[in-house]
């Protein structure tokens, strides 16, 4: 199934050269454990990769997360929107162990200063959808709003005792499955 992909997204990359879809054809998530598709605190060696575009579940609940992650996740947007692409990674990592992956932290600013660069500024952000898995897992879904078009930010927290953990993040500009909905 991965020879597959990587041949459809070879030859879709190869269509579209020149452009940001390098990016744009797929997410960037940073991960390590073969074909999970994500940036996640796994073990093994962490891998940049492209992914095919998120998929959502059934209609998005638009409700605003838990205050707890709410005040984390839109503190990160804040920052993003002034501008200030570290400072809104370095905070948003700070209690993740996803914060180690120096690396692979460092592309992903990287890949958000370009899409800047080719989407525009950012100018706001909103809840796109929110659910939480059993009572430890909650996945946040938020739109940021830049000046051509929106990019969608997932992040995924995880609550192993009493404070919330980032355990996943991913980003996309593939806006496909939002408007056919």
């Amino acid at each position: 199934m991965e020879k597959r992909f990587r041949e459809r997204k070879r030859a879709a990359v190869g269509a579209f050269s020149g452009r940001m879809s390098r990016w744009a054809a797929g997410l960037l998530a940073l991960g390590g454990l073969g074909p999970v598709h994500s940036w996640s605190q796994a073990a093994p060696s962490p891998q940049v990769r492209d992914l095919p575009p998120l998929r959502m579940h059934g209609e998005p609940n638009a409700q605003a997360p838990i205050p707890e992650l709410r005040v984390l996740v839109e503190r990160f947007f804040k920052d993003l929107i002034a501008g200030e692409i570290q400072k809104a990674f370095q905070d948003l990592l700070v209690t993740s162990r996803l914060s180690s992956r120096h690396e692979n932290v460092s592309v992903l600013m990287d890949k958000t200063a370009q899409a800047f660069t080719y989407y525009g500024k950012a100018t706001g952000f909103e809840p796109y959808d929110t659910r939480a898995v059993g009572g430890r897992l909650y996945v946040v879904t938020y739109l940021l709003n830049l000046d051509l078009q929106p990019l969608r930010w997932r992040f995924v927290y995880y609550r192993p005792e009493e404070a919330w953990k980032l355990i996943d993040i991913r980003v996309d500009d593939a806006l496909e499955d939002l408007i056919s909905r």
